[in-house]
């Protein structure tokens, strides 16, 4: 059992998911579990801390409609909690990442064997990004294109690389234009196939940064700087939750809306040093050792579009750490009212769901029908 590192962190969490205004069910699934004492946390009441390894935070965005995308981003979470709970601590950022990136390709195996084995569920996935925290820095998993943003001092930066379509035509030199254009398409889900390869991001963390993991119907309705303006002191961590699902129900809540925003501070941290100290991400390539293994241009990012036909070539041989997406500021500096949560209060699963859950309970129901017939031939039998 290794030493605690000293001094301890600060954490505050807080999150929130909501079917939005035209969904029937809710596909979004999110958990925060204390990696320090093994357990999932209710968060939908402020959570906070001290601690060393500080929480993981896991949002998925499920796609595949009533054949399951509701049970594969709620598979896919719980897989990587129970992965990543059962892992020894570690100081290395490097070696959390790989047990990050395994916890989430296992949570893949899962997702996509269910697929396979329940008619039902056939075809559905579920995108995802899962943080955790080790010393002083912030790592992330992500796959497809729901994101994680760092907040510092009124700046905000999106520290994951989408892999979208529309991602992947900017990264190649295309205009905002044709990316846009070319719609919402992600180029890799979890559970669609045998295998996936997640995204790794390592950020240095500041004292005072507040971290927002969440689904893409929160950040395709809501625009960064408005993010950054909901995220932002003097809102309390539950307030910018709160702040963020209702703005993007205004927004039209075209989609599901999660929002996960955890508030980092305490002694190990150090407080940014000035304006210029924006939150920086770099790309982790676990295939790698040492320096190369840290990279400014994703490796994934490249890879996925080669499948689509974008010749490696075309993008930039080094992306700035901070240059593919902009450093936005907001400091108006005011307070928002943190109205009430347009949530339910009762999280009511969907068809796919439930259909799994009566699935066990007549499975279960079948064995003990198999179980007294035969007994009952045995007895005949016997006679």
């Amino acid at each position: 059992m290794t030493e605690p590192l000293a001094p301890l962190l600060e954490i505050g969490v807080a999150g929130a998911s909501d079917v939005g205004s035209v969904r029937e069910h809710n596909e979004d699934f999110f958990v925060v579990g204390d990696l320090d004492n093994r357990q999932l946390l209710d968060v939908s009441a402020p959570w906070f801390a001290e601690a060393d390894r500080g929480p993981l935070l896991v949002v998925c965005d499920g796609m595949g409609g009533v054949e399951g995308g509701e049970v594969a981003s709620e598979l896919a979470a719980q897989v990587i909690w129970r992965e990543m709970k059962a892992t020894p601590a570690t100081r290395d950022p490097e070696v959390f990442a790989r047990l990050l990136r395994r916890a989430t390709r296992v949570a893949n195996h899962d997702v996509y064997a269910m697929g396979k084995r329940e008619p039902g569920l056939r075809g559905m996935g579920t995108t995802v990004s899962a943080a955790g925290i080790v010393g002083d820095r912030l790592i992330v998993a992500t796959v497809g294109d729901s994101r994680a943003y760092v907040l510092r001092a009124g700046a905000i930066v999106q520290v994951t690389r989408d892999q979208s379509l529309s991602s992947a035509l900017l990264a190649a030199g295309h205009s905002p234009n044709e990316a846009a254009n070319a719609g919402n398409a992600i180029l890799q889900a979890l559970g669609v196939g045998p295998d996936v390869e997640p995204s790794l991001s390592i950020i240095e963390l500041r004292r005072g940064d507040r971290v927002l993991l969440c689904s893409d119907g929160l950040h395709g309705l809501v625009g960064d700087p408005a993010l950054a303006l909901l995220m932002s002191a003097p809102h309390t961590v539950i307030e910018a939750v709160m702040l963020l699902v209702t703005a993007a129900r205004a927004a039209g809540g075209s989609d599901n809306i999660t929002a996960v925003v955890a508030d980092v501070g305490g002694e190990r941290l150090t407080p940014p040093q000035d304006e210029d100290d924006v939150p920086k991400f770099r790309e982790f390539d676990p295939q790698k050792e040492g320096d190369p293994a840290l990279t400014a241009t994703s490796y994934v990012a490249r890879r996925l579009a080669a499948r689509i036909g974008l010749p490696s070539a075309a993008v930039p041989p080094g992306i700035p750490v901070t240059g593919q997406h902009a450093v936005l500021r907001s400091r108006i500096g005011i307070r928002l009212p943190a109205t009430a949560l347009p949530i339910a209060d009762e999280d009511l699963p969907g068809p796919a769901r439930l259909h799994l859950r009566d699935g066990k309970w007549h499975w279960w129901w079948y064995l003990a029908i198999c179980a007294i017939a035969c007994l009952i031939a045995w007895v005949l039998g016997g006679r």
